[in-house]
């Protein structure tokens, strides 16, 4: 039923909870995992000129090695719960829109992540990356409490 599965994260303190409900899904349906994880990048804020600040170099890095670490934390625990087949996706993007784009360019059966992430202020002002989901998805959502 579900083959394929994406397991979308953010390092949040729900992570393995939905990694848990993952685990158990993909060895019910014996399907493939996809770990994917977007950097968000925070709000450019202007200078005292009115003009854009940018981000530097070692800020953009930073983000990139803390994405990759919460994506290898996260493999090295599927794989000790026993799961085989794990890809992983990263991108510096809109966590909604990555997912959204992710489950429609591979065709996932199945979304599975946390009802809450790390950022609910940003949540408040654009609407939950799980509620965007569940409402735009082709495929099942699966959302983790």
């Amino acid at each position: 039923m579900y083959k394929k599965i994406l397991v979308a994260i953010d390092g949040s303190v729900h992570t393995p909870m939905v990694l848990d409900s993952a685990i158990s899904l993909a060895k019910a349906f014996d399907s493939t995992v996809e770990i994917c994880h977007a950097i968000c990048m925070p709000p450019m804020l202007p200078d005292l000129m009115g003009g854009e600040v940018a981000f530097m170099p070692q800020m953009i890095e930073d983000l990139e090695k803390n994405g990759q670490k919460v994506i290898d934390d996260a493999k090295k625990y599927l794989e000790e719960k026993g799961l085989k087949e794990i890809t992983t996706f990263m991108d510096i993007a809109n966590p909604a829109n990555m997912i959204l784009e992710r489950i429609k360019n591979e065709n996932f059966d199945l979304v599975v992540l946390g009802s809450r992430g790390l950022n609910e202020f940003e949540g408040f002002l654009m609407g939950s990356v799980s509620d965007k989901i569940s409402h735009h998805a082709k495929c099942s959502v699966f959302i983790v409490r």
